[in-house]
């Protein structure tokens, strides 16, 4: 095995990095890392509205969640299918970053309390099943079969790292301020893994 670049040395220790995949293989980590925390600051908020949108009607949120997922599924699919992934991937998360943004208008100003609940409640789970596929099916397109095998160990630990520092957040800001609150940081986290991605774009040429 060649002996990798002094600049990633540090991975080395932790992970079978070859020459050239250092930068590609730290903005993967950082870009998973950010995607899970910012889902893990979301989910409590999810809780609560399931709870504010009526628990008595639970199972047709659930419902909604299986016919939402039935109709994205199709149409991202055909999104990928036409444009490639380096595109797509930010036109996937502006789009996601606009609904954070109108979510977290109708809840400040109160507008229809109970829809708005049950249509987060729905929305949560569709964004954690685009915003994850998106990251794998880009990691894929990154990394050949061989790196895979070598590198996505590596990667989904920064997954787990970011589900800990997201629980960490929400625990703070739940002590702090209301679970809601949470709502605006997550443009933010969103935006953030929207700039990492560019990023590990920008490093695929050295793979």
């Amino acid at each position: 095995m060649e002996e990798p670049p002094r600049r990633t040395l540090w991975l080395a220790r932790v992970v079978d990095v070859r020459e050239g995949e250092g930068a590609g293989l730290a903005w993967a980590f950082g870009w998973f890392f950010t995607l899970l925390a910012g889902y893990y600051l979301l989910r409590p908020i999810r809780d609560e509205m399931g709870i504010r949108g009526d628990p008595t009607r639970l199972h047709w949120v659930f419902t909604a969640t299986f016919v939402a997922m039935l109709v994205a599924v199709p149409l991202f699919s055909a999104l990928v299918a036409r444009v490639p992934r380096r595109r797509a991937v930010p036109w996937v998360y502006r789009f996601f970053l606009l609904h954070l943004v109108a979510f977290w208008a109708l809840v400040r100003g109160e507008v229809a309390p109970e829809w708005v609940a049950r249509a987060f409640f729905v929305w949560v789970s569709v964004y954690n099943l685009f915003v994850v596929s998106v990251f794998w099916s880009f990691m894929a397109d990154l990394f050949v079969s061989e790196q895979g095998r070598r590198l996505f160990g590596f990667i989904a630990g920064g997954g787990t790292a970011g589900i800990l520092l997201g629980l960490l957040l929400t625990v703070g800001i739940v002590a702090w301020v209301q679970t809601f609150r949470a709502l605006e940081f997550e443009p933010r986290v969103l935006q953030s893994a929207q700039q990492i991605a560019s990023l590990v774009n920008l490093s695929r040429a050295a793979l």
